[in-house]
């Protein structure tokens, strides 16, 4: 027979009003598209790392603008923005872009990703997943064997 809330009610124990059980299936219960998103985020987003951490969150030694004005040394993100710096700081003279200095050239990039979670070495079996990285597992191995063959 078909089980409805009223059945389902059990009487007053004396603890307040009548309480129901709850029926149905016990489905697990799913993650949310928030809370993927957050735990991504957590992830791959840089935190802690201490002092070298702390450097890392500052954009290394080119900070995270890429390109610098000759005339003021102000760092703009992009060709667009420099334009723009260009128009409304220095309108009187001519914008050449190729005078601008390319920050993450001239450092090697921005940041490296201390205290990244992220940023921990992959599994082997995460390796066997892409052409890199077998061939990083191969030039793993090679060093092991290398190792294991130097002679004292």
């Amino acid at each position: 027979r078909a089980h409805t809330s009223a059945a389902l009610a059990r009487p007053n124990d004396g603890k307040g009003a009548h309480r129901t059980v709850m029926a149905g299936k016990a489905k697990p219960k799913k993650h949310t598209a928030k809370e993927l998103a957050s735990k991504a985020a957590a992830a791959l987003t840089n935190k802690g790392g201490g002092k070298l951490g702390a450097k890392d969150r500052a954009g290394g030694a080119a900070g995270h603008a890429k390109y610098k004005c000759p005339i003021c040394a102000q760092a703009t993100p992009s060709q667009k923005n420099a334009q723009d710096h260009w128009d409304s700081k220095h309108s009187k003279l001519p914008f050449n872009f190729d005078d601008w200095s390319d920050l993450h050239k001239e450092h090697g990039g921005t940041t490296k990703g201390i205290g990244v979670a992220g940023g921990k070495a992959k599994t082997v079996h995460e390796l066997q997943k892409t052409e890199a990285g077998r061939a990083e597992l191969a030039r793993i191995q090679a060093e092991k064997e290398r190792v294991a063959n130097l002679q004292f």
